[in-house]
């Protein structure tokens, strides 16, 4: 560790020092440094330990991140890293540790935050087609309202649901994330969970974009963390278990090499096994039904399963 405080001071010292003649000729830092100056700001500070004028943890918030333009030239600051930073300070309540975590944690995010979007736009697509397949109705009424981009769920995926729970469940999601052996996107499988969760008001109140993206904003700090894991973990699978997974959610989503579909989830299978009728079993397993048949999203939802061990951001 004291190799690694020794090279964060050192990248600390090298932006530190830039002189105010240099600083004339950077404008890629000016613009980094007057971001990072803005986000920090407004990042976390009604809990205690951000809260307040002259906060010191703050100035340790923009120091950091500062240190990380200077550690990745390329990426530098794009806004919302500080959400991911701040819940690891506040844990490590150590600066350098803190940081190196959050150098970890931009190494399996980094895409997410390139400028072309590519990959949050590609998130955003696996998502369509989920909730497509498990939820046809509120597909359709999200494409009639041309919300079907889902770019209301463009915060969630982006910063991974930060601001969506509470600051003592973060951490708990994010170990799951990171952690899950069930998929590389799990993120996915939690936004669909929660969309079927809410699926009822969006259809019944006939919710525009505009009303979605506020309803969606709306749900910050009062998701049950919990049930909202269980949820999607059921929902994983029983999408799992189906022997009619089209190929984009099969390889995109659930990574599942191409083999015979008798081969595949065979132990949920064997558990879950019901007619193409029968769309919930006894156990805590849920069954999604064929193709032909309509979907009933609630029964998708299971409560009590065992669960695993933005507007745009502003």
């Amino acid at each position: 560790m004291q190799e690694k405080r020794r090279e964060y001071d050192v990248l600390k010292n090298q932006w530190e020092s830039i002189t105010g003649a240099q600083l004339k000729r950077f404008s890629l830092y000016r613009d980094r440094a007057a971001l990072v100056e803005k986000d920090v700001l407004r990042t976390d500070r009604a809990l205690d330990f951000y809260k307040g004028e002259n906060n010191a943890h703050v100035d340790d918030l923009y120091e950091m991140l500062m240190t990380y333009c200077q550690y990745n030239f390329d990426l530098g600051y794009v806004q919302g890293m500080s959400d991911l930073l701040s819940p690891l300070y506040l844990l490590f309540r150590d600066k350098v540790m803190a940081f190196w975590a959050f150098v970890g944690y931009l190494d399996m995010v980094e895409s997410h935050f390139f400028l072309d979007q590519q990959r949050i736009q590609g998130k955003l697509a696996d998502l369509s087609s989920l909730v497509y397949y498990c939820d046809s109705e509120l597909y359709n009424h999200l494409e009639k309202e041309d919300s079907s981009n889902f770019f209301f769920c463009f915060r969630w995926l982006l910063i991974n649901f930060k601001r969506e729970f509470r600051e003592k469940d973060v951490l708990e999601l994010w170990e799951v994330i990171w952690t899950c052996p069930y998929s590389t996107d799990y993120t996915l499988f939690i936004a669909t969970a929660i969309l079927l969760q809410e699926r009822g008001p969006i259809i019944q109140n006939k919710m525009c974009f505009a009303d979605i993206l506020k309803y969606i904003n709306d749900l910050s700090q009062r998701l049950n963390l919990h049930e909202v894991l269980g949820n999607a973990e059921s929902l994983f699978h029983n999408i799992r278990s189906q022997p009619d997974i089209p190929f984009n959610i099969r390889n995109n989503i659930l990574h599942i090499a191409d083999t015979p579909h008798s081969s595949l989830g065979s132990q949920h299978n064997a558990e879950s096994h019901v007619t193409s009728s029968d769309h919930v079993t006894s156990s805590n397993h849920v069954i999604l039904p064929s193709e032909d048949e309509s979907r009933d999203p609630a029964s998708l939802l299971v409560e009590n399963v065992s669960t695993i061990p933005m507007d745009p951001v502003t």
